[in-house]
């Protein structure tokens, strides 16, 4: 009985110590990180503009955007035509 006490009381110290090594060699910081590569807002493929409709609709586009001409909405996942008022 001693014997499987003290085994289990060891894994449970050796686990304990991997995890603590774990956390502390993966020096969480402020941002994302996939694969120890920092990811920032200048990576992303795309910039964004958020155009809110006279609804109160909230639309986001590419950062170039066509007055009168069919713009891609990304969030409702369609192609929308911007009109300047």
């Amino acid at each position: 009985m001693e014997i499987l006490k003290l085994n289990t009381i060891k894994i449970l110290v050796r686990v304990i110590i991997f995890v603590f090594t774990i956390l502390m060699f993966s020096s969480c910081n402020n941002g994302w990180s996939v694969g120890n590569i920092d990811i920032n807002a200048e990576d992303s493929m795309y910039t964004f503009v958020e155009v809110l409709d006279q609804d109160s609709t909230s639309h986001f586009y590419s950062d170039h955007i066509r007055f009168n001409t069919d713009n891609w909405c990304f969030v409702h996942s369609r192609w929308e035509i911007v009109r300047k008022k």
